[in-house]
C-alpha cells in the first residue's frame, strides 16, 4: 500500500461574479448549505491562491467542517469598513503601508475603514472616505465578507471583484444562474437578528414567505 500525502482535490467555485445584496448573499450560502453548490471544506494552498483569488471569486465556508478559522488569502489589505451587512476591504500596496499601520495580509483589523469614492459608489449608504491612494494597488481588488447563522451553523462568504470589471459588466450577476434563483429558501432558517440591516420577508405569489 503506497504511503504519502492525501489526495488533495482541486477547488471548485460556488459561483464566479459579483454579490451585490445581503439576499443575493443568502442565496448562495443556503445554496451551499443545501450542496446545490460546493464549500470550500479546507484551507487553499498556495498554488490555489495565486490561481483562484481573482476578480469574480466567491468562497463559501463553515468553520467546523473546513477548520477554517480565519480566512487568509496572501494579499495586503485595508482596514475593514463596514457596508451594511457586509465587511469590505480593498487590496494595498506593500510600500504603502506605514509603520505602526493596522493594515494586515490576512484583512483583519478592528479599525473602520472607508474605500476611495469609486468603491463607496458601488456600496449605497457608506460614507466616502478618500484615504491616501498611493496605499493602494492600481485596479485593486476589493474583498467583501459576510457570516451569517444557518440551522444554528455560520458559514461565511468571501468574494473578491474588481470595480473595472463590474462597470464594465464583465462579472456575472446571480439573476444568470436559476438553479440557484428558483430555489425557495425560507426566511426561518436564517438567524436574521445577527444582521445590522435585517431583510424585509414578504408574502411571493406562491404564497410562501420569502427575503426581498
Amino acid at each position: 500500500m503506497a504511503s504519502g500525502s492525501p489526495e488533495v482535490l482541486p477547488f471548485q467555485l460556488p459561483f464566479h461574479g459579483y454579490v451585490e445584496t445581503t439576499v443575493q448573499a443568502l442565496r448562495l450560502i443556503y445554496a451551499a448549505h443545501q450542496s446545490l453548490i460546493p464549500r470550500t471544506t479546507r484551507r487553499l494552498n498556495d498554488l490555489e491562491r495565486r490561481s483562484l483569488i481573482k476578480s469574480g471569486a466567491v468562497f463559501i465556508f463553515g468553520v467546523e467542517e473546513s477548520g477554517i478559522q480565519r480566512w487568509t488569502d496572501g494579499l495586503l489589505w485595508s482596514p475593514s469598513r463596514i457596508a451594511g451587512n457586509f465587511l469590505v476591504y480593498q487590496e494595498m500596496n506593500e510600500r504603502g503601508r506605514r509603520r505602526g499601520d493596522s493594515r494586515t495580509h490576512n484583512g483583519e483589523s478592528s479599525d473602520s475603514f472607508s474605500l476611495v469614492n469609486s468603491c463607496a459608489l458601488l456600496s449605497p449608504g457608506s460614507s466616502p472616505y478618500i484615504d491616501d491612494q498611493n496605499s493602494f494597488k492600481p485596479n485593486a481588488l476589493i474583498k467583501k465578507t459576510i457570516t451569517v447563522t444557518v440551522n444554528g451553523s455560520e458559514l461565511h462568504l468571501v468574494s473578491y471583484y474588481g470595480l473595472e470589471d463590474i462597470k464594465s459588466g464583465k462579472l456575472k450577476r446571480l439573476s444568470s444562474r436559476p438553479d440557484i434563483m428558483s430555489l425557495y429558501m425560507p426566511p426561518d432558517i436564517f438567524d436574521l437578528n445577527n444582521l445590522r440591516v435585517v431583510p424585509q420577508v414578504e408574502m411571493g405569489p406562491d404564497g410562501r414567505p420569502r427575503l426581498v
